[in-house]
């Protein structure tokens, strides 16, 4: 190990021969920060129209069809996240999420997927990223990229299922009544925060609507 009165002697000794000239003039520096805020701003904006427009929606439509899925709420900006919890036909629990991140340099939009199981039964594509130019965006791409892993997803969940009556069929329940229905025989259904819920009448559907927090309580993971 190298003796720490020494090394502080050599740390002051090229601080000493360090020129003192600027490396950056003031205008050359305003002019990089300022360019710096704007890339910052262009990623700011392509991060949320992203995960308002491509990632959330395709997440809801997935989780829609499954009575044990619901979407996170509480995820850091510029994350979506969906969680499928264990029951008894899809007997894990498992999360799939993307995260849209930039590089040092914002010149770079970098999407992230991510996907876990526990226990974990099978394999699974558990991480992934596409990386575009931030100036060249293609939410085209991303959109065919996003369904490419929700696909990936759905075949490996799939494979877990245990099988059973067909979702159509589960019973669910009125979250107004307590009235006990199968998803088919339902008025409708409406969604709150991720998770689908459904009505056994009209009354019962547009009481909730009104207030959907005087039926039920939705615990964020």
């Amino acid at each position: 190990m190298s003796d720490l009165v020494a090394f502080s002697k050599r740390v002051k000794e090229q601080l000493a021969h360090a020129s003192r000239e600027p490396h950056w003039q003031p205008d050359e520096a305003n002019r990089y920060m300022a360019d710096v805020a704007e890339r910052r701003r262009r990623f700011e904006e392509i991060a949320v129209r992203l995960s308002n427009t491509v990632i959330q929606p395709r997440l809801e439509i997935l989780a829609g069809y499954f009575p044990n899925a619901s979407l996170s709420r509480d995820e850091p900006s510029g994350c979506c996240a969906c969680w499928f919890g264990y029951c008894e036909r899809f007997p894990a629990s498992t999360k799939v999420s993307f995260a849209i991140e930039h590089d040092i340099r914002f010149d770079k939009v970098v999407v992230r997927f991510d996907a876990s199981m526990m226990p974990m039964f099978i394999k699974l594509n558990e991480h992934d990223r596409l990386t575009l130019p931030t100036g060249d965006m293609s939410d085209a791409r991303v959109e065919d990229w996003v369904e490419e892993r929700l696909g990936e997803f759905l075949d490996a969940y799939l494979r877990i299922d245990r099988g059973g009556d067909d979702f159509e069929e589960e019973a669910v329940t009125d979250p107004v009544c307590g009235m006990r229905i199968s998803r088919s025989s339902a008025v409708g259904s409406d969604p709150y925060r991720g998770h689908p819920y459904y009505f056994c009448s009209t009354d019962c559907r547009e009481k909730f609507a009104r207030d959907p927090t005087a039926f039920v309580k939705v615990k964020t993971m």
